[in-house]
């Protein structure tokens, strides 16, 4: 994943972690399987012009999803669809317990952003 050359910022582990939220608080509604992931997520439209997830690939969105279900946020179950096997998660209780404090989560990540400029520039 690549964050957009013009932002002031390029840290791939914050965009990883934002994108892993949008994951847990797609899949809490919707059964789903990787490649609708990725259509979901490249369908978001630029915020003040700035497009957070540019490019994502299918290989990110398979690896988020594994570490996410590896971690124990997520589970998968293996369905056959037509000749093929494909993969459909659904949240489990520690990845609900995310999304129902996300907004939590990421306030307390701008305290700890605002604090360590504060104290980088200021300091």
């Amino acid at each position: 994943m690549k964050i957009q050359e013009n932002l002031p910022y390029k840290d791939k582990d914050l965009q990883k972690g934002a994108v892993k939220i949008m994951i847990l608080s797609y899949i809490r509604k919707h059964k789903t399987y990787p490649y609708e992931l990725l259509k979901v997520i490249k369908a978001i439209k630029p915020i003040h012009g700035y497009t957070i997830f540019e490019p994502i690939t299918k290989n990110d969105i398979y690896n988020l999803t594994s570490s996410l279900e590896k971690d124990g946020y997520i589970k998968s179950k293996a369905t056959l669809k037509g000749n093929r096997v494909q993969k459909v998660f659904t949240i489990t209780k520690r990845g609900e317990k995310v999304v129902r404090n996300k907004d939590k989560i990421f306030f307390a990540m701008m305290e700890g952003m605002k604090k360590l400029v504060k104290e980088e520039f200021n300091g």
